[in-house]
């Protein structure tokens, strides 16, 4: 049972996690949040992944970066952080053990947040997460109603600059691309190695879409160019490539240009699904139920049950991978035209 609100918050802390996907369901919770409480000072401590997504945001009023020291002198300076921050509510937008026993420890009277182990009777406004729920999108809108929030018209929105729309188009058009249509990007990057479908399945894919007609356009970060560089080498018929060459403001205006992204379970995707862009999504040591993009329409290639029950995202303790490896170039290749001649955005402009 949550303990009532005795007076209007003046001071909120919203404490999330450190993905830039987890940034994309951060931003409807906290429009629901200011909408709640429009008069609150409202302060988001975040990681440096997320930290971009949500400079923008105009639904809060401070930003903060997240800075957990060492040890546990690193875990006492959080705290007296917290506590000097004089916050009345904290909104923990995470299943976190530590966040929870540090909102407390700090003396902030009002705690919401979902519940994990140990520390679940510290939190005022507890939130009970289905175990078949979506782990981001379903917890940061069920934290939020604990509170009396309205969540009936959750919707994503991003905040780029708009001059970057600009700048991605010039970077677009230097590859050669001169508005020819369906416009494919392919992501090859994952936050975890596991999650990598292989680069010789992708340069297969890209070679099929471009045999198609498709015009193809390769995306990733600078950590990424190792795999971006394996599938440029194996492929017959080069894809445009961008990868490496956009911030994050360009990324997403050149996401919303895309008639179709092709991706793992890592950030763009669902910077894509919240632009309106349709994902093919490549899930093998992840759960699509858990962590799917959301926001379009997709489809979702989802192989997490091939794994061992001890895998997780860096470590495979299976049969070398079996999860992504069972997931066919003739199966995404199929996903990828089912999806074009269903998605009301096939003949953009």
């Amino acid at each position: 049972m949550s303990k009532p609100l005795k007076a209007e918050p003046q001071r909120i802390v919203v404490l999330t996690r450190a993905g830039l996907g987890d940034a994309v369901y951060v931003i409807p919770a906290l429009r629901a949040l200011r909408r709640r409480f429009p008069a609150a000072h409202i302060t988001v401590i975040t990681g440096d992944r997320g930290y971009p997504l949500l400079e923008r945001c105009p639904y809060l009023d401070q930003l903060t970066l997240r800075h957990l020291g060492h040890g546990v002198r690193g875990k006492l300076q959080e705290i007296l952080r917290l506590h000097r921050g004089r916050f009345d509510l904290a909104v923990i937008l995470d299943t976190s053990d530590e966040k929870t026993l540090h909102t407390f420890l700090a003396g902030i009277p009002y705690r919401a947040g979902g519940v994990k182990k140990r520390f679940a009777r510290l939190l005022t406004h507890p939130f009970v997460l289905s175990p078949d729920a979506h782990q981001i999108n379903d917890l940061c809108k069920g934290v939020v109603a604990t509170l009396g929030c309205e969540v009936s018209d959750w919707r994503f929105e991003l905040f780029p600059a708009p001059e970057a729309r600009q700048t991605a188009l010039e970077k677009l058009h230097a590859t050669g691309w001169r508005g020819q249509r369906p416009l494919i990007g392919v992501n090859p990057g994952a936050s975890a190695p596991n999650k990598q479908w292989f680069p010789d399945r992708f340069a297969q894919l890209v070679d099929a879409l471009r045999k198609s007609g498709m015009e193809v356009v390769l995306l990733g970060a600078p950590s990424d160019m190792e795999q971006v560089n394996a599938i440029l080498s194996a492929v017959h018929h080069p894809p445009r490539t961008l990868a490496g060459q956009l911030n994050l403001d360009e990324l997403i205006h050149c996401l919303s240009e895309l008639d179709l992204l092709v991706s793992g379970d890592t950030g763009p995707s669902h910077l894509a699904g919240a632009v309106g862009t349709p994902v093919v999504a490549l899930f093998g040591p992840s759960r699509a139920a858990h962590y799917a993009p959301l926001g379009s329409p997709h489809i979702v290639i989802d192989r997490s049950h091939l794994c061992a029950p001890t895998c997780s995202f860096w470590t495979c303790r299976g049969d070398n991978r079996a999860c992504m490896r069972s997931i066919t170039v003739a199966e995404v290749l199929e996903a990828v035209n089912q999806l074009l001649e269903h998605a009301s955005n096939f003949s953009k402009p």
